[in-house]
């Protein structure tokens, strides 16, 4: 970290015991300062606000954001740079982050060196509220098209922060191997990547005892974090982030829910327009607090969470969300029109979930489920399949059509992540 990576980290960890009020009172006075720059500086901006009559003089508390249109994905894409990146930015000097695009197109976000050096405070206050100690050796589990350009830094030179990084299409065994050479003390990747090698660690017996595991990037079900704290011996800390606010939110040890970065956006939860009472799902919709570059206000992300009134044994005062649900395009839609959440696949409707090495259900139309399936030795018969169908249609409607597909590996995204559950039907959240 720089200097002014420093200075974040210190402003961020003095705000983390704050008491409420002043939690809000800091995040309402950035929310009106980047309001009013993104209206002044940044022409897609000015006509969304001119199109519903609100000046930045309007929007002075979390309960006037409800005045400011949402945008979407799409409509940034659509968009040139000059009508999305700030006034008087030489996007030259800046980083270009493309997303995945593992549910469509990509899209391209720009960060200046601000943004980038916050980012590097938030995920690094982060680890080191959950244990991660400085010259503790972590080894993250990515997409190499993230891992970072630059080697040997000083920090690597004087052995703090020591990052090693394996590439997520690397074969299990071989990741495995490098683990328990290296010995790391922390562990951080995809769900479906630890998943693997959970299970290669059940079989071959685990030489590999990090003090802490770190997830992010993909949905987090229950069996999966049962899995992984098994095969390793401790209880995972899962995060979630997403490529246009970087960290959004963190699990700490209590696990009571996700502590939100409210430095660096303020996070709504939202159905049929309306803000939905704690406890209920809606979906996220995000305005980032720090990035004057390319402003991103109300900005429909795309995946479902549930906001939280509780407080965290822990003593921080972040506000909390519960689990993320899955983006849109993982939910499913039974025949009558009720809306199925992916987690509900874990372990169902398997009776003997430890015999399915990797799964994916996919939805192409209303009536038709496909269940592709990775499965050890001889763990499936034509009545296992059967018993899962008549499970499947319990729930889905006895129309649904049900097919089984046995594969020996399920390909991933693009992006490197492997989806359990691929909705290509539209999900209407306003009912």
């Amino acid at each position: 970290m720089n200097a002014r990576s420093l200075f974040y980290f210190y402003q961020l960890k003095k705000n983390l015991r704050l008491n409420l009020l002043s939690l809000q009172e800091m995040q309402q006075k950035r929310l009106r300062a980047i309001i009013k720059h993104a209206y002044e500086n940044v022409p897609l901006y000015r006509r969304k606000f001119n199109s519903v009559g609100i000046k930045p003089e309007d929007i002075q508390s979390f309960a006037d954001l409800s005045k400011v249109p949402v945008i979407t994905k799409s409509e940034i894409q659509a968009s040139s740079l000059e009508d999305v990146v700030a006034r008087n930015v030489d996007v030259n000097r800046c980083l270009r982050r493309t997303t995945s695009g593992s549910t469509g197109l990509p899209l391209t976000v720009i960060l200046d060196d601000r943004v980038l050096d916050f980012e590097r405070a938030v995920w690094s206050l982060s680890f080191l509220e959950r244990g991660l100690r400085l010259r503790d050796k972590m080894v993250v589990i990515a997409d190499p098209r993230d891992f970072p350009k630059a080697k040997n830094s000083l920090l690597q030179r004087l052995r703090i922060m020591r990052r090693e990084y394996i590439s997520i299409f690397d074969d299990a065994q071989k990741t495995l191997t490098f683990l328990e050479e290296y010995k790391p003390e922390a562990i951080k990747g995809y769900p479906s990547v630890l998943m693997l090698l959970a299970e290669v660690c059940k079989h071959e017996g685990n030489a590999v005892k990090p003090r802490l595991i770190f997830t992010g990037a993909e949905l987090l079900d229950n069996e999966s974090r049962r899995s992984i704290n098994s095969a390793f011996g401790i209880e995972l800390l899962d995060n979630y982030a997403s490529y246009e606010f970087g960290l959004l939110a963190w699990e700490c040890h209590e696990h009571v829910g996700y502590h939100i970065n409210v430095d660096g956006v303020t996070m709504e939860f939202i159905k049929g327009g309306e803000s939905v009472v704690p406890g209920e799902r809606g979906e996220i919709v995000c305005t980032s607090l720090v990035n004057y570059t390319m402003p991103l206000i109300r900005y429909k992300i795309g995946d479902l969470g549930i906001p939280s009134e509780e407080q965290c044994s822990c003593g921080r005062t972040l506000p909390l969300m519960k689990i993320v649900e899955g983006r849109e395009g993982d939910f499913l839609v039974a025949l009558n029109g009720r809306i199925i959440p992916p987690t509900i696949f874990s372990p169902y409707p398997f009776e003997n979930f430890e015999g399915i090495r990797q799964f994916r259900i996919i939805q192409e139309r209303r009536d038709e489920l496909t269940i592709q399936l990775v499965v050890r030795g001889s763990f499936l018969g034509a009545q296992t399949l059967e018993r899962a169908k008549r499970e499947i249609q319990k729930v889905f409607g006895e129309g649904m059509h049900v097919k089984f597909q046995i594969l020996e590996n399920i390909p991933r995204d693009p992006s490197g992540k492997l989806r359990k559950v691929v909705s290509k039907i539209g999900v209407q959240w306003q009912d």
